[in-house]
């Protein structure tokens, strides 16, 4: 997983107070915390419809999930609902960019960019779900 990490982002030499933070921001939303997640994104090379839609998609409150649609509506794109599944595709930080809130129409469960695809996208609902959604 660390080559992993390192292959992606070279020019991340080790620990500091960023790492720290995202860090501490994970273990208290996998304990079951309303967790607002306040790391920064770098967007440098990031589309301004992608910026959008990660935008709207970070808004999307614990144990609450809006469509592919409804994104791309609130994106001022209607129609574009594919967009909006490529810009979760590309979603470099599942969790921080909770596109695990992100359905299909009726709420199928449909891709999921982070490890484990769809069965971790239904773990991280239903975790959710059991430890206080919506607050």
């Amino acid at each position: 997983m660390v080559a992993t990490v390192r292959s992606r982002y070279p020019r991340q030499a080790g620990e500091n107070s960023l790492s720290r933070e995202a860090a501490r921001q994970l273990v208290a939303y996998f304990a079951g915390e309303a967790v607002e997640f306040t790391v920064p994104l770098d967007e440098e090379h990031v589309t301004p419809f992608r910026k959008k839609v990660y935008e709207i998609v970070r808004g999307i409150g614990r144990g609450q999930v809006m469509t592919y649609g409804q994104v791309a509506v609130a994106a001022g794109s209607p129609g574009a609902a594919r967009g909006v599944g490529s810009a979760m595709a590309a979603n470099p930080l599942p969790i921080i960019v909770p596109c695990h809130r992100v359905v299909g129409v009726g709420g199928a469960l449909t891709g999921y960019s982070g490890a484990g695809g769809i069965d971790s996208k239904r773990w991280l609902l239903e975790l959710e779900a059991s430890t206080g959604a919506g607050e």
